[in-house]
């Protein structure tokens, strides 16, 4: 039987952009990984218990992020010299640039990560800083990459890279 937290996963990623379903409990487990941050995975630890964090994703995921990133602006051929490239590569995957961003791109984000009670306020809301954020995408696209492949993950890489406000075309990453 599901835990509550597999299940409000499963609800997370049938939304877009991820429109995943039907996934096997290893990919779940996967998925559950990439949202936990690893004061949640301390806690657990000391409470006897064994909940692995996103931080293996996340170093993954990081390579896989800067790879697309700089394939993106390789092939759109407006920037010429490996400065411009390099500039528009730190811009877009810095993890304070890239928190920001994603802030309002992946609906529920925030309410889906896992953490520990030292980043929960007082109201019961979540403590996320911009660079946990990113850590989480990151360990998103990893897990996106090892379950469904390099094309849902460059799906996933292109929230970064539209304008804000433009609408994304329909179906998976």
């Amino acid at each position: 039987m599901e835990s509550e937290f597999e299940m409000s996963v499963r609800q997370f990623l049938a939304r877009p952009p991820f429109s995943l379903r039907g996934l096997t409990a290893d990919e779940l487990s996967l998925f559950c990984t990439a949202l936990t941050h690893d004061s949640y995975s301390n806690e657990a630890r000391n409470a006897g218990k064994e909940v692995p964090s996103y931080e293996r994703l996340e170093f993954l995921g990081d390579a896989i992020v800067e790879f697309l990133v700089c394939e993106a602006a390789y092939s759109d051929g407006s920037l010429a010299t490996e400065k411009d490239l390099t500039d528009y590569k730190i811009s877009k995957v810095r993890n304070d640039s890239l928190g920001e961003v994603l802030s309002g791109r992946i609906s529920g984000l925030e309410d889906a990560i896992r953490v520990g009670n030292g980043h929960i306020s007082e109201d019961g809301g979540k403590k996320l800083s911009p660079d946990m954020r990113a850590d989480v995408f990151e360990a998103l696209v990893a897990a996106l990459y090892l379950t469904r492949g390099m094309d849902a993950a460059r799906g996933l890489v292109r929230l970064l890279l539209r304008p804000a406000g433009r609408p994304r075309a329909h179906g998976t990453c």
